[in-house]
């Protein structure tokens, strides 16, 4: 009788643990349709991410320069550096500067807080500028930065905007409205010659 028992007791033992291949093949096709769904969403988050992440460094950076200019009584040149996209392959997403400082005193510490660029996004501005040693813009008309994805045709769809008044040198931060001009093979760093960009299209939140 015991070993009867034994046996009954291993039988339903073995029915009451583990899955079924069906089951485990059911399992497997929902977390495969859930990934499909989520990870377009999640690549185009890190993509904006990188957009919005350079626009604020890039808007501290100038703060520090005209902070920089006025605290040593210098004047300071703001050049944008062209960077062309066929510079850096997609698999190679090596940083590097997208501006350049001169100032009368010693330029090394200021040009090592630029902040870095790669070829996922790019910049374009419609003019350098100068920065007087009151820290005051020297220009003639508003300096304009449009910073957007490289991927914004395939669904990263923000482009930010920041426009420096002259010449008090406030800065804002907006979202650019006119994408016409946008092509998959964007210059990483570029100034605007066709002057495309315009205040008006920069809609400030």
């Amino acid at each position: 009788m015991d070993l009867l028992t034994n046996r009954f007791n291993l039988k339903r033992n073995n029915y009451n643990y583990g899955f079924t291949i069906v089951e485990l093949i059911i399992v497997i096709g929902i977390i495969s349709t859930l990934s499909g769904l989520a990870l377009p969403s999640f690549i185009n988050w890190i993509r904006a991410e990188k957009v919005n992440s350079y626009t604020r460094q890039l808007r501290e950076y100038i703060r520090v320069v005209r902070l920089e200019a006025r605290r040593w009584g210098v004047t300071c040149q703001v050049n944008l550096d062209n960077i062309d996209y066929e510079s850096k392959s997609s698999s190679n997403f090596n940083e590097y500067n997208g501006f350049q400082v001169s100032c009368l005193e010693d330029n090394s510490n200021i040009n090592a807080l630029v902040p870095k660029i790669n070829n996922s996004i790019f910049q374009i501005m419609n003019k350098n500028f100068l920065i007087t040693p009151n820290g005051r813009i020297s220009s003639d008309k508003p300096i304009i930065i449009v910073i957007g994805s490289k991927y914004y045709s395939s669904g990263t769809k923000l482009v930010n905007c920041l426009v420096i008044q002259s010449p008090t040198g406030h800065i804002t931060k907006g979202k650019f409205q006119e994408y016409g001009w946008i092509t998959r093979k964007m210059k990483t760093s570029q100034l605007d010659a066709n002057e495309t960009l315009n205040v008006d299209q920069c809609k400030f939140s």
